[in-house]
């Protein structure tokens, strides 16, 4: 469990107490970040460390909320959405009990613990559900493509098929011809949906995983990310949606040369109707 504490410069000595007393009750489970030092980069440190932490602890004392940098300090956690919590000072002032309204404060060490611990574990369990709906929404949208992939694959095959069976069945004339050639012109068009659905499936699933990526990090694992750098690093593993990719291209360049010999043999039928030059 991290936590970030956020206090002014003038309670750094009661600040102190209130961690080795946190540390004491917790037995070292607590892991404390501070940003003690004021450097020109500060606010990215403390950015930095609370997009680490699991919660942002304000120590509560006289006058705290009148600190332009503890007010930065609020408004950031907020932004990033931060579970916060105050620890109440003998110093604390009415208007800084006043500002604490929207969290929760507490004046000693086991209490604020004891609230930590039951907040941890119910986050924890929360976004490992979240976690298994997204690895399973993952499974379903890899189900959903592939049965795309079919569906494209069987009308586009169906089209060009039937072109032949025209052929086949009424003769290769000019307007059957010209038919093979719409069907195949259609095929055509249809490879450029079926590309665009691939991208859009590879999108889906790239967004998935990294809200993936971003749950597994706030539980303190990587099994995704080690999965990944395994299969493109040590495997050279290629994505499926690029080999679907290919797969569509060469289907594209079969359907572009296929209709190349059609608009051929249509022009050898329309040669001899075309009128001669008398000259």
């Amino acid at each position: 469990m991290k936590l970030f504490v956020c206090n002014r410069s003038t309670d750094l000595s009661a600040t102190q107490s209130v961690i080795d007393e946190l540390l004491v009750e917790s037995k070292n489970f607590i892991a404390v970040q501070q940003e003690i030092e004021h450097s020109e980069n500060w606010k990215t440190l403390v950015e930095n460390k609370m997009n680490e932490s699991d919660f942002v602890l304000f120590i509560v004392g006289d006058g705290t909320f009148e600190s332009e940098q503890i007010i930065w300090e609020y408004a950031k956690a907020k932004d990033l959405n931060k579970r916060i919590i105050g620890y109440k000072l003998p110093s604390a002032t009415q208007e800084s009990i006043l500002f604490c309204q929207g969290f929760q404060v507490f004046e000693n060490a086991k209490n604020c613990f004891a609230f930590l611990t039951k907040v941890f574990d119910d986050d924890r369990k929360l976004k490992f559900e979240q976690y298994k709906i997204m690895v399973s929404s993952t499974e379903k949208v890899t189900d959903s493509r592939l049965k795309v992939n079919n569906l494209f694959l069987t009308v586009s095959s169906t089209i060009i098929s039937i072109g032949f069976v025209l052929g086949k069945t009424f003769g290769f004339t000019i307007p059957v011809v010209i038919g093979m050639l719409v069907l195949t012109a259609l095929a055509l068009l249809i490879s450029y949906s079926w590309e665009k659905l691939i991208n859009s499936y590879a999108l889906l699933n790239q967004g998935k995983f990294r809200v993936i990526d971003k749950i597994e990090k706030q539980l303190r694992t990587n099994m995704f990310e080690d999965e990944w750098k395994i299969l493109t690093q040590d495997i050279k593993y290629k994505p499926n949606s690029e080999t679907e990719k290919n797969i569509v291209k060469y289907f594209r360049i079969f359907v572009i040369i296929l209709g190349v010999l059609e608009l051929l043999y249509l022009g050898y039928l329309i040669f001899p109707h075309l009128p001669k030059c008398g000259c």
